[in-house]
């Protein structure tokens, strides 16, 4: 539950500038439910996020690292620190008022101070990409991260007057290239187990052990804060609701309601989709979400009823959340959607309203099928794109391809399973894993099949890193990739490109219980529902396979006996 001082933070004031509604739900997680807590860990680790971090502090040498987390402790400590003429301070506490917030980096000289916010996003100084290039007006992929740092920069103005503060965002500069081997690994996430398992990283390298050239770039972003503080990162006619408020009231706002314990009515919106205070089945906790819909739709409002926001590729929401359309039951009669994909849609709907549960199938499908040449191989990769590279040479986020399966379906319904994994340390896997993929699949001209754009995308990514390293020893390679992979759109594709099986299930397959998901996740179970072949053959122990052989692949939930 939540614990005074109720400062606004960082990540306070940005869940408010997704929907103010959510400041009265957060911090209360014995109430409500929150669905982003450990979303936002995973997606931090995927992203690098920790060690970036970690990295960013070893550009400031001998700095002072700001350790404790409780409020009163970390602004003592800066406190004291910031009493030297010049220092560079990790996690540095600030406090105005009913705001409190913890920098990154603040690099001080005197009275010139800069403010560094940190971020594990790749950044490209030639195309920086921060507005529209049509206008001035900020490209939304960047606002969370500016608004970030005119918060913190807003704060630490109000902190300290007498102090000349440069906003900066540091950031993965995808021009750099790592110039050592092994940076990655000299930072390690490890689990504090005396502070309830809280996670950090760690540098476990030596104070002078060489890191190379620098990777990450500092991006002066004075101009974009400003224009935040006068409300100009949207254009007027944009701006709704506590968007019209200046800068600083819009906080001081936010920050009395939150300490108030207040909630903030926010209209029901196209933001709702992605609620997080969302619960799941058999759950104790409250739904905010549920609690928002029902407060301003009626208690008869039900969360379990196929909502407008299921439809897939749903363009239409604002339309119909205008028109106060908001279940799918509730769509009238001849609705249709727009544009080529409004056919799928319509589909959907039409399942949805008629409770049927029956399979589509698009006898075009068949037609498909024809062109297929057996053996078929249905191909999966195992990838990493870092912010900190493993390999001198290589990029921030450059493509790492690490292991990849292949199973084989012959015509006489066997299957056979083929599969690569990198197995020397410190080797960059890429051209050993693309020379074992053509291995595999050069046995025959059996049709390739993959599930959405990654393996495409990274044998093209893998293709474009041996053109330019210009290895002629890699020419057979260069030229083998474009013979199952798709370049360039425009062009016709070659005779054995990749078949992808989301656009099979796009263009000719649809069942209710996919709602309005194509992924693997949502398609599989419910193939195997309406399957009795599928479902016959998963239910015996497989005769395949590293990790599943001897094992079951499938079972039924027990709420509704589905495939799961």
């Amino acid at each position: 539950m939540r614990k005074p001082p109720f400062y606004l933070t960082k990540s306070r004031f940005k869940t408010a500038l997704e929907c103010p509604t959510k400041l009265f739900y957060t911090d209360k997680e014995n109430l409500y439910a929150n669905q982003k807590s450990e979303d936002e860990f995973l997606m931090a680790l995927a992203e690098g996020g920790f060690q970036v971090g970690e990295l960013a502090k070893l550009y400031f040498p001998d700095g002072y690292d700001v350790k404790p987390l409780a409020y009163d402790e970390s602004l003592a400590e800066t406190a004291q620190q910031l009493k030297n003429h010049k220092i560079a301070i990790y996690e540095a506490a600030i406090q105005f008022d009913q705001f409190f917030i913890r920098v990154d980096v603040l690099n001080k000289n005197g009275s010139d101070v800069e403010l560094i916010e940190v971020k594990a996003k790749s950044f490209d100084p030639a195309d920086p990409d921060f507005t529209y290039k049509r206008n001035s007006f900020i490209r939304p992929g960047w606002r969370p991260y500016l608004f970030d740092v005119a918060f913190q920069t807003w704060v630490t103005r109000q902190a300290f007057p007498e102090w000349n503060i440069t906003p900066y965002l540091m950031m993965a500069d995808k021009t750099k290239v790592a110039s050592v081997d092994g940076l990655n690994q000299l930072f390690r996430i490890r689990v504090v187990e005396s502070d309830s398992g809280r996670k950090e990283c760690e540098y476990i390298g030596t104070k002078d052990q060489e890191l190379g050239d620098d990777i990450l770039t500092k991006v002066d972003v004075t101009e974009y804060v400003e224009q935040i503080w006068d409300g100009k990162s949207v254009p007027d006619d944009k701006r709704l609701g506590d968007e019209l408020l200046p800068f600083a009231d819009r906080a001081r706002k936010y920050a009395k309601y939150y300490k108030e314990d207040i909630k903030l009515g926010t209209p029901i919106g196209t933001h709702c989709k992605d609620c997080e205070f969302r619960t799941e089945a058999g759950s104790a906790l409250q739904s905010g979400y549920e609690e928002c819909w029902k407060e301003q739709v009626g208690s008869h409002f039900s969360v379990d009823e196929p909502h407008i926001f299921d439809i897939w590729d749903n363009r239409d929401k604002e339309t119909l959340l205008h028109n106060k359309i908001y279940l799918i039951r509730d769509m009238k009669d001849g609705y249709s959607f727009s544009g080529k994909r409004g056919p799928r849609k319509d589909l959907q709907v039409l399942k949805v309203q008629n409770n049927d549960e029956s399979e589509f199938i698009d006898p075009d499908l068949f037609l498909e099928m024809d062109r297929w040449t057996f053996p078929l191989h249905f191909i999966d990769f195992e990838t990493s794109m870092v912010a900190i590279p493993f390999y001198a040479g290589k990029r921030p986020y450059e493509q790492l391809a690490f292991q990849f399966s292949c199973h084989t379906y012959y015509d006489t319904g066997s299957v056979t399973h083929s599969d690569w994994i990198s197995a020397e340390a410190g080797e960059f896997p890429n051209y050993d894993f693309v020379k074992a993929l053509k291995t595999v699949l050069d046995q025959d001209e059996g049709t390739v099949f993959r599930y959405a754009a990654h393996e495409n995308t990274v044998l093209n990514q893998i293709r474009k890193q041996m053109i330019d390293e210009g290895n002629s020893e890699l020419d057979e390679l260069i030229d083998w990739i474009p013979t199952i992979t798709i370049i360039d759109k425009d062009e016709p594709p070659p005779e054995r490109a990749m078949v992808d099986m989301l656009q099979l299930v796009q263009n000719y397959y649809y069942q209710k219980d996919m709602g309005g998901s194509n992924s693997l996740k949502a398609v599989l179970p419910t193939i195997m529902n309406h399957s009795a072949f599928i479902k016959n053959k998963y239910a015996q122990p497989m005769s395949y396979g590293m990790n599943l052989r001897g094992e079951i692949v499938w079972q039924k939930n027990k709420n509704n006996g589905k495939a799961v």
